[in-house]
């Protein structure tokens, strides 16, 4: 058996072996501000610790979105087949192809085991199950079908990763390109233009504003680029940082909506997993007001969250969504409708399933004229940088064979 503890970034990892009470061998990590507190929690679960050892560097094997949706369609099918809760945790851990994801069910197993309920033993590690996740569990369990819950709750994370994968795979074409174009660009300038600069010094005349701006960059780039290459291996350490900060992730999504292209289909994506998801809440039981939390969490936007924050405020106090959200500004016109004709006809819960499909078509739609857009315009735009470059270098040898 293995256990492991919610991470925190202000706790130290220790690497721990023991025996259970049954006297089995267990092992796995704890996170605690030092060893004698992590002492006394792996004692507070019944086991006799025999090695504790701080862990100063954990290797990162994070739990996929695709692979917890996996495992959440697994366990209901097991559930569905009859199988009691506890063993049907037991197999979908021994099944699980990530060991993190196998040592949270063995956590979650156990807990169970021991009276807790699944919800509650879910919430227990939110960095694996958001809000959404534990609503629809917990609604499950309060109606005595989990298995039909989890396999909704297993359609909806399927969609909301199908979303995300779409939204990826339009960028990753082009910042693929932008990218292999940029070092092939600082290649030049470090490693062809010096040898034009050696030429251009031995006809003792005064050069182009154009040719003297490329040299100058050139010089630039081989005398400081040393610099950059760290500032380069330093940025996804410093991404992970800047996304804990919540200011400045809101600000770095706001700013992408407001881009002209990247914005609208951002919206879109955003948009139909707020809409997917709080329609699976609602078919679930959950109240909207309780369901408008999880869903603003499942939307993975900050400045979203945040408008859903605004949302469920103003639902508690007897508004209307509808209302709230053509207030906010940030919802299409076509989605606060259908949000109005649900809450005159009783019928939200469907009519937001509808208004997510509707803005995944629309999404299909905006990934393919981006796609379309952006290959013409990144050749264009690197052509000019590349041609811009040739034409300053031979600017000198025209002018000289003009002399001549």
């Amino acid at each position: 058996m293995t256990r492991t503890s919610k991470p925190s970034r202000d706790l130290h990892t220790f690497g721990w072996s023991a025996r259970s009470a049954q006297g089995a061998e267990a092992k796995g990590h704890i996170q605690a501000e030092n060893a004698e507190l992590a002492q006394a929690l792996l004692r507070r679960q019944g086991l006799q610790i025999t090695r504790l050892q701080r862990i100063w560097w954990v290797p990162t094997n994070p739990i996929r979105p695709r692979e917890l949706a996996q495992m959440t369609r697994q366990l209901a099918a097991l559930l569905r087949a009859g199988i009691p809760l506890v063993s049907a945790l037991q197999m979908a851990s021994r099944s699980a192809s990530n060991r993190p994801l196998q040592e949270l069910m063995n956590v979650v197993r156990s807990d169970v085991e021991s009276g807790m309920a699944l919800h509650a033993a879910m919430a227990e590690h939110p960095q694996h199950f958001n809000g959404l996740y534990i609503s629809m569990v917990s609604a499950g369990e309060a109606a005595g079908i989990l298995d039909t819950m989890m396999e909704r709750l297993a359609a909806t994370l399927e969609k909301n990763e199908a979303l995300r994968s779409r939204v990826r795979s339009a960028l990753m074409y082009p910042c693929a390109v932008i990218v292999v174009a940029l070092a092939v660009l600082a290649l030049i300038m470090v490693y062809v233009v010096p040898v034009f600069e050696d030429v251009f010094k031995a006809f003792g005349s005064d050069l182009p504003w154009a040719t003297q701006w490329v040299l100058n960059l050139s010089q630039l780039l081989s005398q400081s680029g040393w610099i950059a290459l760290p500032a380069l291996l330093l940025l996804p350490w410093l991404w992970q940082r800047l996304q804990r900060d919540e200011a400045w992730q809101r600000t770095a999504d706001r700013w992408l909506l407001g881009l002209p292209l990247v914005g609208s289909l951002l919206r879109s994506a955003v948009v139909a997993r707020w809409t997917q998801t709080l329609s699976a809440l609602l078919a679930a039981g959950v109240p909207l007001a309780e369901a408008l939390g999880p869903a603003g969490q499942a939307c993975d936007h900050a400045v979203y969250a945040r408008l859903t924050e605004h949302l469920q405020r103003r639902v508690s106090q007897g508004g209307s969504l509808s209302e709230a959200m053509a207030h906010t500004g940030r919802f299409p016109d076509m989605i606060v409708q259908l949000c109005a004709t649900g809450e005159e006809t009783s019928a939200l819960e469907s009519l937001l399933a509808r208004a997510g499909a509707l803005m995944e078509t629309e999404l299909d739609d905006r990934v393919n004229g981006l796609s379309s857009l952006l290959e013409p315009l990144i050749i264009v735009v690197l052509g000019g940088l590349i041609g811009g470059i040739l034409v300053a270098m031979y600017l000198p040898i025209f002018r000289l064979g003009q002399v001549f």
